[in-house]
C-alpha cells in the first residue's frame, strides 16, 4: 500500500538523519541527504526541486509563513524520495492557494505530513490525550509542538485515524 510505504520511508529518513526530535529538524533532512536549500519571494509557486548531475536544490518560496515553508520543504523531499524518474517539479499555486491534486502531489503531501509530524509521535500525544476528540485549544498546541499549521495537525490527526472530531 502507497500509504504504509510512506509511512516507513518518511521513519527510516528520519532515523538516519538523527532528526527525532520536535519540531522535526526538516532542513537537517536535507542537508543530510546533500539537497541544498533556497529561498526566494515568489508569487507564482511555494516550492520546487530541481535535480541535476547528482545534486539536488529546493526552492522555498520567502513570502510564505514558517510553517507553510517547512511544509514545502518536507513536500518537495517528499518528490525527491519518491518519484526519482523525474528531475524537477515545480509547485504552483493556484489563485484560492492550494496547489494541484494530482497523484504525485498527494504522495509529497503524505510524505511531508510523516517527516513532520512522525506517526509513533503523534499516536504517542494522541494517546496522552486519552480521546478521540480534539478542543480547537488542545489542535493549536500540537500543531505549535510540531511546527505546522492547525490545518496540517487535524488532517494528519484524522488521516492516522486519531481523532474522530478535530476543533
Amino acid at each position: 500500500m502507497v500509504i504504509e510505504h510512506i509511512e516507513t520511508l518518511a521513519e527510516k529518513i528520519l532515523s538516519e538523519s538523527g532528526a527525532l526530535t520536535l519540531p522535526v529538524p526538516v532542513e537537517i533532512v536535507a542537508t543530510n541527504s546533500q539537497i541544498r536549500i533556497s529561498r526566494a519571494p515568489s508569487s507564482e509557486f511555494s516550492g520546487m526541486l530541481i535535480r541535476k548531475d547528482g545534486y539536488a536544490l529546493i526552492g522555498i518560496n520567502s513570502g510564505e509563513s514558517s510553517v507553510r515553508q517547512r511544509f514545502t520543504v518536507a513536500h518537495e523531499l517528499g518528490h525527491f524520495f519518491l518519484h526519482e524518474e523525474k528531475d524537477a517539479f515545480i509547485d504552483y499555486r493556484d489563485k484560492k492557494g492550494a496547489s494541484s491534486q494530482t497523484p504525485r502531489e498527494r504522495q509529497a503531501n503524505m510524505f511531508a505530513a510523516a517527516i513532520l509530524m512522525p506517526r509513533k509521535m503523534i499516536e504517542a500525544d494522541a494517546k496522552q490525550l486519552g480521546k478521540d476528540g480534539f478542543t480547537e485549544e488542545e489542535l493549536d498546541k500540537l500543531a505549535k509542538k510540531y511546527d505546522v499549521s492547525t490545518d496540517a495537525m487535524r488532517y494528519r490527526l484524522i488521516n492516522l485515524n486519531l481523532a474522530r472530531t478535530v476543533g
